[in-house]
Formats: structure tokens, C-alpha cells, sequence
């Protein structure tokens, strides 16, 4: 089997698995509330992930001290000052561009 034809029918398999999911999650009606607070919970912990490991490795070797820190210092305190994600991303990487 080609790679084209095995890379097709893998794309093909996770949407039809995606799929079914919409399906099958459209007939159960009502979501949980500890569902719902534990599926509100996933994009700020993958937005921690993806920071701490940007801020911890460089390639694959320890990151040392630099703008990124810095941009992390004071993305904190508009985090805390503001509870807004979108504040937080809006000063926190023109921060990072413009400090690299």
C-alpha cells in the first residue's frame, strides 16, 4: 500500500472518528456540570503546557534566562491585575517579539 493511500485513509479514519462524536454527542442532550467545568478547564492547561515548555527548553536543550522570562514577568502581573486571556496574550508576545 502506498504511503499516500495509508496517510489518506488515516485522515479519513479521524474524521469519521471526530465525526461520530458530533453525532453521538448531539443525542445525549444536556452536558453535566462537572463535565462542562472539566472540559472549560482543557484550553488554559494546554496554554500552560505550551508556555512552560517554551519557557523551559530551547530545542532540546535547557532555556537560560531571557526576554521570554521577562515577557512571563509581566504577562503575570496583567494576568493578575486583569483575569483576561486575551489581555494576556495581546501584551505578553508583541512583549516577546519585541524584546528578541
Amino acid at each position: 500500500m502506498s504511503v499516500t493511500l495509508q496517510i489518506l485513509l488515516v485522515g479519513l479514519g479521524t474524521y469519521a472518528f471526530r465525526g461520530s462524536f458530533i453525532v453521538l454527542a448531539s443525542r445525549l442532550g444536556e452536558i453535566p456540570p462537572r463535565v462542562n467545568t472539566a472540559l472549560s478547564m482543557i484550553p488554559p492547561a494546554v496554554l500552560a503546557s505550551i508556555v512552560a515548555d517554551s519557557l523551559l527548553f530551547s530545542g532540546d536543550s535547557w532555556r537560560g534566562f531571557d526576554e521570554w522570562h521577562i515577557a512571563l514577568a509581566v504577562t503575570t502581573v496583567v494576568a493578575w491585575r486583569t483575569k483576561s486571556i486575551a489581555l494576556c496574550l495581546a501584551v505578553g508576545m508583541p512583549l516577546v517579539w519585541l524584546l528578541a
